[in-house]
């Protein structure tokens, strides 16, 4: 099949065409299909124009519009320009299918210019996030006018299109186009490359220690103190690292508590780490904790974060919300906590790292990810639904 994926937007800060649409790009012309992404580069401005081939897949990066303004991010001339310019090259090419990542923005622009038109390819939808004010919007602080037009744009999207996939049950479950396949985030060796060139720890840390792995939208501020602070509580040994960063950041509410309690010595704020060193990082902990308050936008997404972990050998201690149960199994591949509140995280740490177990857990986990959540495995059924969606297509025309 000859394929057309057009991802959001650019390849950094942001995870989602890095870590799923290129992989599933990857996956796909491992199978021998030809696919070519398209990429909007506005928040990612190095890219622009430039063209090349990742492992079979044609990644062609948007070229900077006339008169695009810095700062680029939001511009909406800007993102009107750029989906021309993805119609334009998507005309050239002629796909069989069309796979839009999000229904917003770029993309979700894309996707409504294509489904207007009468001899188009089969398009096929593809979420990750909920997108809208129960969802993602209330992390971001956008506009009044980009919140409606993103709530709009997803509520229109979801049916406009002939297939969708979703990255998580919840996503699955939305009123919308069908079919629906749920394709989680996965494994890719290609992406752990620099964590197995890197050299092994110089030694173990002398007490337990517990990483918490986050950009801090999981959690609203006081949860993070309850949990940092109560679970070194109920631990007087265990020390802390936290790496991330974010603008829901609780530092200026941890900080002081931290404090008054006289453990901010047990606590490592680390901030953003680059991607290449967290594998010999993770080496030095015995458990990352991972908590996700119950709330549509984190039972709807699909963390990356959990594979990073599995793959690094570190048991997660997960709250059970979302798609954390897909890649956490209590006592099998990590350790569920009872319910999302932080108290309840605290015990599952406790129970973690008093487990005898814990390293069988662990390598259960890294065999787990590798295995059964491969992007290999994981892209199998868009075989199919392609193909239904090109049978759908070709009978409308004919």
């Amino acid at each position: 099949m000859n394929l057309a994926y057009v991802a959001p937007f650019g390849f950094a800060p942001k995870n989602t065409t890095t870590r799923r649409v290129m992989p599933m790009a990857r996956a796909m012309a491992a199978r021998g299909h030809r696919v070519r992404v398209v990429v909007p580069p506005y928040d990612d401005p190095a890219s622009f124009g430039r063209r090349w081939n990742d492992a079979g897949v044609e990644v062609h990066a948007l070229p900077r519009p006339r008169g695009a303004a810095v700062p680029l991010v939001g511009a909406p001339l800007i993102q009107v320009a750029l989906a021309r310019s993805a119609m334009q090259r998507l005309g050239q090419w002629r796909p069989d299918i069309v796979h839009v990542f999000k229904p917003k923005a770029v993309s979700g622009l894309v996707q409504a210019l294509l489904w207007r038109k009468r001899d188009r390819p089969g398009l096929v939808l593809d979420c990750d996030d909920w997108e809208g004010k129960a969802g993602w919007s209330a992390n971001e602080p956008y506009p009044w006018w980009q919140r409606e037009l993103f709530e709009r744009q997803e509520s229109w999207g979801l049916g406009a299109c002939d297939a969708r996939t979703a990255a998580s049950a919840e996503l699955a479950r939305r009123r919308g186009a069908e079919p629906v396949e749920r394709i989680v985030n996965g494994y890719e060796a290609a992406t752990y490359r620099a964590w197995r060139e890197a050299p092994p720890p110089s030694s173990d840390p002398p007490r337990p220690h517990a990483a918490i792995y986050t950009r801090f939208y999981d959690a609203p501020p006081n949860d993070w103190v309850r949990l940092v602070v109560g679970t070194l509580t109920r631990l007087p040994d265990l020390t802390i690292s936290i790496v991330g960063a974010g603008p829901h950041s609780p530092m200026p509410h941890l900080l002081p508590a931290l404090d008054a309690q006289g453990v901010s010595d047990r606590v490592h704020v680390c901030g953003w780490m680059d991607f290449a060193r967290l594998g010999a990082f993770f080496a030095h902990c015995d458990v990352a904790l991972m908590p996700m308050a119950d709330t549509v936008a984190n039972r709807s997404k699909c963390s990356v974060r959990y594979i990073d972990l599995m793959i690094a050998g570190v048991p997660i201690v997960a709250s059970p919300t979302g798609e954390a149960t897909t890649f956490v199994r209590d006592g099998e591949t990590g350790y569920l906590a009872r319910d999302a509140s932080m108290e309840a995280l605290t015990e599952a740490a406790v129970k973690a790292l008093q487990d005898p177990g814990r390293g069988r857990v662990a390598e259960q986990a890294r065999i787990y990810a590798m295995r059964e959540l491969a992007w290999d495995r994981l892209t199998r059924p868009l075989d199919g639904l392609y193909e239904g969606v090109m049978g759908v297509r070709s009978s409308a025309r004919g």
